[in-house]
């Protein structure tokens, strides 16, 4: 017996046969009970983009620094 059969035979006896690959329970109710994600945009995202609208009609030149970040 060569070292690589004895080691798959070691290997069989010391790890049991996987019967049951699956998930042990269904995932996808847990998902969908969630608590759903509030629809509308966060204050201080409404914020960045006032003063981003706010610095662009102040200063319209800051466009292209703007347009190179993004």
């Amino acid at each position: 017996m060569t070292d690589d059969q004895s080691l798959r035979l070691l290997l069989r006896s010391a790890l049991p046969p996987m019967t049951d690959l699956g998930p042990a329970r269904d995932l996808w109710p847990s998902i969908v009970h969630r608590r759903p994600v509030p629809s509308g945009w966060p204050w201080l995202d409404l914020a960045v983009v006032a003063a981003v609208a706010l610095g662009l009609a102040l200063f319209p030149d800051w466009l292209w620094l703007l347009a190179y970040h993004l």
